[in-house]
């Protein structure tokens, strides 16, 4: 009988460290060292709602967030390090964020369009000619390199095909440069 009593007691306290350690999380990584705390190199952190920014250290943004995962908030993410640029003081100086230095590129609503028409089948020709735009460039490609490269170019600045004298000069992958024109010449 103790050897079932044993048996069974040894079962319920594995089942029961089994569910304990199905709800445990797993402690945070990244404490912050002596080496850490020593480093000059800060991120930035930006409060959306103030649009406040926040110089810290990498560790202690790893150790900020921890402390928000276990009281169930968001992570604080960082945002670029040009946006605390204006915030004089190391880490842990807080401040207004700066406005950006550059704007995202606007999304394309016919990027998909765009995809399609690029990865279309061509017959790679070899023959590279002299194709020309609307704005007086000229580049030197195949027929294929063309069609790709209209693909996202407006329909009025096209790369149409043109006479080879044009491109004198310029060579294949280039990319575009200023025409050639024939000169003038007077007959008397």
């Amino acid at each position: 009988m103790s050897k079932l009593c044993l048996l069974l007691g040894l079962v319920v306290l594995v089942a029961s460290i089994g569910v304990d350690g199905n709800n445990r999380r797993p402690p945070c990584a990244g404490r912050c060292t002596q080496k850490d705390l020593l480093s000059s190199r800060t991120v930035c952190v930006r409060d959306s709602r103030t649009n406040t920014c926040t110089r810290l250290l990498p560790c202690r943004l790893r150790e900020k967030n921890c402390l928000r995962r276990d009281n169930g908030l968001e992570p604080v993410k960082q945002t670029c390090v040009t946006r605390c640029r204006n915030i004089v003081g190391g880490s842990g100086a807080s401040g207004r964020c700066a406005p950006r230095l550059r704007t995202p590129a606007p999304v394309s609503r016919d990027g998909k369009r765009v995809r399609e028409c690029q990865q279309r089948w061509c017959l790679e020709d070899k023959v590279a000619s002299c194709w020309k735009n609307r704005q007086g460039g000229c580049s030197v490609q195949s027929r294929c390199e063309a069609r790709r490269r209209n693909c996202s170019r407006k329909p009025g600045n096209q790369w149409i095909s043109t006479e080879q004298w044009r491109c004198r000069g310029i060579t294949q992958g280039e990319g575009g440069r200023r025409c050639r024109t024939r000169p003038i010449i007077s007959k008397d």
